[in-house]
């Protein structure tokens, strides 16, 4: 008899289980697709920022002070119907999403959070074949490297 006094009981803890499940109120780290722990590098997380309109590319999100960043990619298909992707991302604690540079940074090194919006368009230059002379391309080999050093050795058992 005891068990059949216990079975309507079970019965109603499995049913109202998920019910009872405890919610955060903050919940947007996984709103933005962030890691769960990102509330411990930044405890407010605003959800304002938006892709729409933005060409491809990486932006800074000033709304949060730059510790977040978003990769914004517009897609229009065969149909012609346009649609923008964001992924979002923290830089590490005490680091900062430098702008110019594209790459969390300490904040001490980087450009003005506020400025950010201004090197906006340095995203422009995604995918174009321009190199700039100044620029040294380190992947190179250099000429004076002897060619022992850049032979191929046939694996050997």
């Amino acid at each position: 008899m005891k068990f059949l006094s216990v079975v309507p009981i079970v019965f109603c803890v499995v049913q109202c289980a998920p019910k009872l499940r405890i919610v955060p109120s903050q919940t947007p780290p996984q709103l933005l697709t962030l890691p769960s722990n990102a509330t411990t590098i930044r405890l407010d997380i605003s959800d304002s920022f938006s892709c729409e309109g933005r060409s491809y590319g990486y932006y800074a999100d000033v709304d949060n002070d730059c510790q977040l960043f978003h990769v914004c990619l517009p897609i229009t298909y065969s149909d012609g119907r346009n649609q923008t992707f964001r992924w979002s991302f923290i830089c590490p604690e005490d680091t900062v999403f430098n702008q110019e540079i594209f790459t969390c940074t300490r904040s001490d090194e980087a450009i003005d959070c506020a400025d950010s919006p201004r090197y906006y368009g340095l995203n422009t230059n995604f995918g174009s074949e321009e190199v700039d002379a100044d620029i040294d391309d380190s992947t190179s080999v250099p000429a004076e490297v002897p060619q022992v050093l850049t032979r191929r050795i046939p694996y050997k058992n």
